[in-house]
């Protein structure tokens, strides 16, 4: 309401000084001059709306007004709802990353340490007892392809002496031209092969072939680990603390377990705490929230 009565006034002054001043002006002045004193051309005609007591001075007020406030009021920012990004993804099978481990170092000669039949050798086998029954039945042969394997790949870079970033390369060229499957706790929340997760099992486990203890569980908090946050829950009885972590870029679920646990031992039960959100192990989103459970409740 002030503001409106103050507009009023200022344009009441405005208009009083036109009507009283605007006659007496020196008609060549008038003529040859515009109201900022700049001289015209003598041709040029200079008119001026005339501006009556009838002139809706309300309406000009209120649309003066109307501006102000318009000026001043905050601008709300267009939100965007986030978009779910995917990523693609290599070929995954059922593989234990712990069987292929001990097959990596049964092969290359680690004492005490013998090749155990793994999931993809099982389904292999399978297939080609279909294939022969086919066959049989037929009379026309299949031959099963041989494809690439992970645990090969990684006994021929072992052996040639490859760096861990050539490693890395090797491995997720195969895997990007979908050459090779990998085992799905060693999908990447971007994308990739975790060779990182992928080498530091190999070591892991042939320390403990050669006698050396299991790793031991870190003591984590808030402030040691980006995206782990620590809350009190309240249960029927007591309250108990729950761990929640935020999946960052490069994360993988063996990642995620070696970081909380150790090792990646203890990756399924990430995975079974998570069966809302995962579909499978190898499913993980950046920026999704992961309940980490305490190994006493495993």
């Amino acid at each position: 309401m002030i503001r409106t009565v103050v507009v009023l006034f200022a344009f009441a002054v405005v208009l009083c000084g036109l009507i009283v001043f605007g006659p007496f002006g020196d008609d060549e002045d008038v003529a040859n001059q515009d109201r900022l004193g700049t001289p015209l051309e003598a041709d040029v005609e200079v008119t001026r709306a005339a501006v009556t007591p009838e002139t809706d001075i309300a309406a000009i007020a209120q649309a003066a007004v109307s501006v102000t406030e318009a000026a001043a009021a905050p601008q709300q920012a267009v939100v965007e709802a986030p978009q779910r990004v995917d990523v693609a993804r290599p070929n995954t099978d059922n593989t234990r990353l712990s069987d292929m481990t001990n097959n990596v170092l049964a092969e290359l000669g680690f004492a005490g340490v013998e090749h155990v039949t793994t999931n993809s050798e099982v389904q292999r086998e399978s297939t080609s007892q279909i294939l022969a029954g086919i066959e049989a039945a037929t009379g026309q042969s299949s031959i099963l392809q041989e494809s690439e394997t992970l645990e090969a790949i990684v006994i021929a870079a072992l052996r040639a002496g490859e760096s861990d970033e050539a490693i890395d390369q090797i491995v997720n060229n195969a895997a990007a031209a979908g050459s090779v499957a990998v085992p799905e706790i060693l999908v990447t929340s971007d994308g990739r092969v975790d060779t990182h997760v992928l080498l530091n099992n190999i070591v892991t486990q042939a320390q403990i072939a050669a006698g050396g203890a299991a790793p031991a569980v870190p003591e984590l908090s808030p402030e040691d680990v980006q995206g782990l946050e620590v809350r009190v829950v309240q249960q029927a009885t007591t309250d108990v603390q729950a761990r929640f972590y935020t999946v960052q870029s490069g994360d993988s679920l063996g990642a995620i377990s070696i970081k909380f646990f150790g090792s990646t031992e203890h990756f399924n039960a990430i995975f079974e705490a998570n069966r809302g959100l995962l579909s499978s192990p190898d499913r993980i989103r950046i920026g999704q929230r992961l309940v980490i459970p305490e190994l006493d409740n495993v």
